[in-house]
């Protein structure tokens, strides 16, 4: 799907610089494709052995015993690390630099697999070897490392390479053709190019928990035909050049040897719809040389009116039915035909509507756990509706922020919940709120906290508490704020002086209910400099209340 490059905007805040503890994790610069380009050839011979070594190792195996459709289902939940790699560069887009903070976070709420979209084009050499910058290769395992160190499943590909057939002449890359000959054979190229490095940098060292994707939704960039075509015939030969495609990635790829040689690979359809019978129905899967280890790679962005478009915030019956018929067609269509599918990307737009999309994620999670399907959740970090955004107004279908990457917390922790929930993962760790007897193992204790205000008040955009550092001057890591709710119905964010959401409630509250926040060091760092602003929709706060030092600590 197209993303969007712009990120939080303005509302509630007012401003401070710090940094926060998640991305204060530093990583080695990237170098720039000038500092390669001068590169010896004793270092290009040096990168040849190691890449050749690397091949040769045999610490780990791949199995070969599961089937594609079992093998799927061990993925059971996993998370994008959207807008970063995928970019040009890794900031391009406005995400912090990855750290492993991040990915640990990721491992921590639940998720089994991370998939970490790549865009390869601007880091190739401008001659037809398309040869991969040594530092962008670096930088990629650097992150597929900490993930793997993590025990997660990961999914690896080539994502936003595909350009209109105009612009592929500028570019290095490919581009879809029915007709074009020379630009068919240059696509390939590119492709085999590619994935024989990537599949040459990642093999031997990497058991059956790497997984490759060999495109990323190809369609034909800027045509009329980008993102939905409604005749067979045509859907037919754009789906056999991409047939052909990833026969040239997949002959590439088993090409090295290996674990690569049977490594499970990720196929899409036309532009990886996961929601449209006619594209599906005219894809036909690549041919391998391994036996049942390709797999089929899928996005729904799903029901589309009320996860994207700009309409419909309530997810409802007919909701409901547009799923099942999405999965049960990919169900009956290929899993029940021992064709093991991935649902690569999915994820609702935040419209101000928490609690319809937690039961949209467990409708759409509970029905393709049962297919048999894992979901991956899409994040781009733009977590906030528009301020002027209604089902009136419109909004915009890009607002898929789970993870705020500055601070490492989940914006809509209850919807993360109610994900693993759904698909049995136990054991998670979302400390984003504590609530009840946990609150009290933490050691709150009520008579102890400082008030900050008993006044009530609603809040929206223009009503908001704004604590001054003074109340914070004791505040550490462990100290916990809690604020008490009148009205039904109420959000929460804690806003950071920086314009970052520390904390967001992620749901409607019920009468009475309260939040204790537990802050980290850098929460107590940056409220004891600048305080915080307190703000939300649609509730009325009966008290603020701070405790410096609970009893645990």
């Amino acid at each position: 799907m197209k993303k969007i490059k712009k990120f939080i905007g303005l509302a509630l805040i007012v401003s401070l610089f710090f940094a926060t503890s998640c991305s204060l994790i530093t990583n080695k610069p990237n170098k720039t494709n000038n500092d390669t380009s001068q590169t010896t050839q004793e270092e290009s011979d040096k990168k040849s052995e190691e890449q050749k070594a690397n091949t040769e190792k045999t610490d780990t195996e791949i199995s070969t015993e599961a089937s594609s459709v079992d093998f799927a289902k061990k993925l059971v939940i996993g998370w994008n690390l959207g807008n970063t790699l995928d970019a040009p560069t890794e900031t391009g887009w406005g995400m912090p630099k990855t750290t492993k903070a991040m990915i640990d976070a990721v491992k921590a709420a639940g998720f089994k697999t991370i998939r970490i979209p790549v865009s390869w084009s601007k880091h190739v050499s401008s001659d037809r070897e398309y040869k991969i910058d040594s530092s962008w290769m670096a930088r990629v395992k650097e992150i597929v490392d900490w993930a793997i160190a993590d025990d997660l499943y990961v999914i690896l590909n080539v994502h936003h390479d595909n350009y209109s057939t105009s612009d592929l002449s500028s570019n290095a890359g490919f581009a879809l053709s029915t007709s074009d000959s020379s630009i068919q054979t240059k696509s390939k190229a590119y492709l085999k190019a590619v994935w024989s490095q990537i599949a040459g940098e990642f093999n031997n060292g990497y058991d059956e928990k790497l997984i490759f994707e060999v495109l990323n939704e190809p369609r034909d960039v800027g045509s009329s035909n980008e993102w939905y075509i409604s005749n067979d015939s045509t859907a037919k030969k754009y789906c056999d050049v991409i047939t052909d495609y990833e026969n040239t990635c997949i002959a590439a790829i088993r090409s090295t040897g290996g674990n690569n040689a049977k490594r499970f690979i990720m196929v899409p359809g036309y532009a990886a719809s996961g929601s449209d019978q006619r594209m599906l129905g005219a894809y036909t899967k690549p041919t391998d040389t391994a036996e049942d280890k390709l797999i089929l790679s899928t996005h729904a962005y799903s029901p589309y009116n009320f996860a994207m478009a700009n309409s419909d915030a309530e997810f409802g019956s007919d909701d409901e039915a547009s799923l099942t018929s999405i999965i049960n067609y990919l169900k009956t269509t290929y899993t029940d035909k021992g064709i093991g599918v991935v649902m690569g990307e999915a994820s609702a737009s935040n419209k101000n509507n928490t609690e319809e999309r937690i039961k949209w994620a467990k409708d759409y999670f509970a029905k393709a756990k049962a297919a048999g399907i894992p979901v991956v959740l899409w994040d781009n970090m733009v977590y906030t509706a528009d301020g002027s955004e209604s089902t009136e107004s419109g909004y915009n279908g890009e607002h898929h922020g789970w993870l705020n990457r500055n601070t490492c917390k989940w914006y809509f922790p209850t919807i993360i919940k109610a994900m693993m929930d759904t698909v049995g993962v136990t054991g998670y760790d979302i400390p984003e709120y504590k609530e009840g007897d946990e609150v009290k193992a933490l050691g709150w204790d009520e008579s102890a906290a400082t008030t900050i205000s008993t006044e009530q008040k609603e809040l929206n955009w223009k009503s908001e508490y704004q604590p001054a550092a003074s109340y914070f001057s004791g505040a550490k890591e462990g100290s916990i704020l809690k604020v008490a709710f009148a009205a039904s119905g109420a959000t929460l964010r804690l806003i950071n002086s920086d314009w970052s959401v520390t904390y967001s409630s992620g749901t409607t509250l019920t009468d009475g209910s309260d939040i204790y926040y537990v802050l980290t060091a850098s929460d107590a760092s940056a409220w004891k400099a600048s305080g915080l602003t307190i703000s939300g929709a649609n509730g009325t706060v009966t008290s603020i209340k701070f405790l410096a030092s609970p009893s645990s600590n």
